[in-house]
Parts: structure tokens; sequence; C-alpha cells
């Protein structure tokens, strides 16, 4: 028995769970260039702090028999992408060519960058790097925004099966606190106008707290197809409040508002699709349900794909046509991320807003894969005086008509 046997090579080092959370951002590129000690190296802008930051890769030393994309592949000239793509006269000449430099971005474009770290000289230390926006104007990133991305949605229609993708944002600093009826449908109408900053299906959470118990009710802004026209239309911010009133759930809230030790605010959001291109490259993998993969980092149970939680994250946004946003990539801002249900996220009226579950350290995804996907949270029954209903009343045919597919039912 040597006497080398109490003491491992392995014993060095901090245990996985006490290790410090590597974080995630959105990076604007500067220039490429090298640091210090010669290695390839990106400068630029975080997007989240506005801090000038130097970013290299660490040596890759996966599984992966597809090499990731190195900082060389990502070098391009200013112009060199923008001016070619615009000069191509057709969407899928421009598909094509955008599926051949899959890592190639300007400066004055955006890499979203993974699993990193700070060295001690200030050097970002990264594990993975990804394209996001290929040149200024490419695409909307959101550096930092409170996010869900829910779980997939299954639906039956002339004998086909359909799987629907979403991702659900919420705009916490803009929450209302309401006092009485009148507050609430103003509230509500002020909600359902939805977001400048993201073109999707505005939502409305209403969250209600006494004491230690939450409930929360999601409603999506209703639409109906027209009988003159046969199109599908949104109805009016003064419509949705006035529905949402109308329901048997939402006399109960506007009842409860008039209790002053009872906190009950609106929280707007908007709900949006995956894109379809990013959806396609998903479901065109070998694995049956390989599109349920976008939401694993926003799962609960690493074991189940049936709740996840919000967290902040970055998220990346492409106009369509009908100027509507769809996204393409998401992903919480550490790789521990704080899961909330939407009962549980912090407002500046609700400071006491506890997290469920820190998601321990997860593989950060190949850099060629889109990283994102949707879900809706279901309510746990708190005993609370409210019957915690949800009314499916969005079917597929209601769905924001930038939706290929048919599209999830929505909370109510």
């Amino acid at each position: 028995m040597s006497r080398l046997d109490a003491i491992q090579e392995n014993d060095i080092g901090v245990e996985k769970s006490e290790r410090k959370p590597l974080e995630n951002f959105a990076l604007e590129v500067v220039r490429y260039s090298q640091d210090s000690k010669s290695r390839d190296a990106i400068e630029g802008i975080r997007l989240d702090t506005g801090k000038e930051v130097t970013v290299v890769l660490r040596p890759y030393t996966g599984p992966l028999k597809a090499p990731r994309a190195e900082i060389k592949d990502f070098v391009a000239e200013k112009g060199e992408i923008s001016t070619l793509l615009k000069s191509l006269p057709s969407d899928e000449m421009r598909k094509q060519m955008l599926q051949g430099i899959k890592a190639k971005t300007e400066p004055g474009g955006t890499i979203i960058v993974q699993g990193s770290y700070t060295e001690e000289n200030g050097t970002v230390n990264a594990r993975w790097l990804k394209s996001a926006s290929k040149y200024p104007g490419h695409s909307q990133v959101l550096p930092k925004i409170m996010l869900r991305v829910n779980p997939i949605k299954y639906k039956k229609r002339e004998g086909q099966t359909y799987a629907s993708a979403s991702a659900t944002a919420l705009f916490s600093d803009s929450a209302q606190r309401v006092h009485s009826a009148e507050d609430l449908s103003s509230a509500l109408k002020m909600a359902f106008k939805g977001a400048d900053s993201i073109k999707g299906q505005p939502i409305v959470l209403v969250r209600l707290a006494h004491e230690d118990e939450t409930k929360a009710f999601e409603f999506p802004l209703p639409g109906h197809i027209d009988p003159t026209t046969n199109q599908y239309t949104l109805d009016t911010p003064e419509q949705a409040a006035a529905c949402v009133l109308k329901m048997e759930v939402g006399k109960k809230i506007a009842e409860l508002a008039k209790h002053q030790d009872l906190l009950v605010e609106v929280i707007p959001g908007t709900r949006i699709t995956l894109g379809p291109h990013t959806k396609a490259s998903f479901e065109n993998k070998n694995s049956e349900r390989s599109l349920e993969q976008i939401n694993r980092s926003y799962r609960f149970s690493t074991e189940s794909d049936k709740e996840t939680g919000f967290t902040e994250s970055y998220l990346v946004l492409h106009p369509t046509k009908g100027g509507w946003h769809v996204f393409s990539a998401a992903g919480p801002l550490s790789n521990k991320p704080f899961l909330f249900h939407a009962r549980d996220t912090y407002t500046p009226h609700f400071i006491a807003g506890h997290p469920i579950v820190t998601f321990e350290d997860q593989e950060q995804p190949h850099p060629n894969e889109p990283s994102i996907e949707v879900a809706d949270v279901s309510e746990e029954d708190m005993g609370f005086e409210i019957d915690d209903v949800v009314n499916e009343q969005l079917s597929a045919e209601t769905a924001p008509p930038q939706v290929s597919q048919p599209a999830p039912r929505m909370r109510m």
C-alpha cells in the first residue's frame, strides 16, 4: 500500500456545487485582436453593463465530434456580410448564405458569450461563442429581460401532430399595484397595449399576495375572426380588459383589490414564438422530441419539461413581414439561474419574491445550435380565496398571425 493512496490528484480545487456561477451575456463586437498572452480575442462592449471587455476562448476539451467555432471563425470586415446579403435577390439565397457563415460577425454585430468567468487581469474567459446579429441591425438583441421559455405544446390537426414553441417575457419594472376595481381596469388596459421593444402577443400577469401565499393568473390578449373579413383580429386593450373583468376570476380579483392588506398587481408581458428556421433546425434532428431541448435551461426539474420558470435572460429577436417579432435564441444570464414561478417573480412591489430552484451547472449548447424556447407555468392550489382556474380560451385559430403552425393554447 502506497503512502500516496491517502491523497488524490483530483482533491485539489473546489466542489462543483461551490463553484461560482459562469456568466452568459451579449457582446457588441468592436474589433478582433489578440490579448497580452497572444490568444485570439474579441474586444467589445457588454450590452448588459456597458463595460468594455476582452473575450478569449479556453481550450475545448468536450466530447463533441463537430468542432466549435473558434474566434478566428467569427472574424469579418465591416460591411463584408451586410453588403453581400443585401445584394442577393431572394430570401432563400440569403438563408443559404447565412447557413454557410454561421459564425462570421462584423464589427457592430453581436455575439453571445457563454460559460464565462473573468481572469485576474480582467480578460473574460469563455466556453462558447455564438453569433446573434451578423452586423448592426441584422437582429435585435435584448441583453437582460425576465424570460420564460415555455414547455412545448402539441396539437393534432387533420391527422398531423404539430409542435409549437414560445417564450414569455415580463416587464417587471412596469408592474402596477391596484387598490380598486377601477384601478384594475385601468392597469389592464395599459398592460394590454403591449411593449414597443417586443412585438408579440401581449399578456397580462395578475399577481395576488397575502402574507406567505401568492397566486398568479396569465391573461393573453384575446382575438377573434372578424365575420366581415374572415381575418384574425386582436381585441383592443379596452375590449380585452372588459373581457377579463367579465370572467368569474376577474370579478373575484376586482373584489379582492379593495382589501388594503392584500397585494394585487398587474404585470405587463409579451409572448413570442420561435422563428421557423430555428424551429426547423431542431426538428431536423434524429430525435422525435428534439424540440423539447430548447427549454432545458428553464426547467424546474431536469427530468421533466412540463414546467418552466422565469429568469433574467438574453433574447435574440427578428422582425417578420407582418410586423411581429420571432426569436431565434435565448438563454439565462448564468449557468446556475434562479428560476421563479410566475407568482414569485420580483417587482418593485414584491421584493419578497423567492427563487424556487437553482438550476445546477448545465452543459452549454453547441455554438451552432439555437439555444431556447417556451412554456406556461401551471399554478398549484395554495388555498387562496380565488379559484385557481385556468381557461384555455385561445385556440390555435386565435394565435398571432406570425405563427406558421398551430399555436399553443394560452393560459387565461
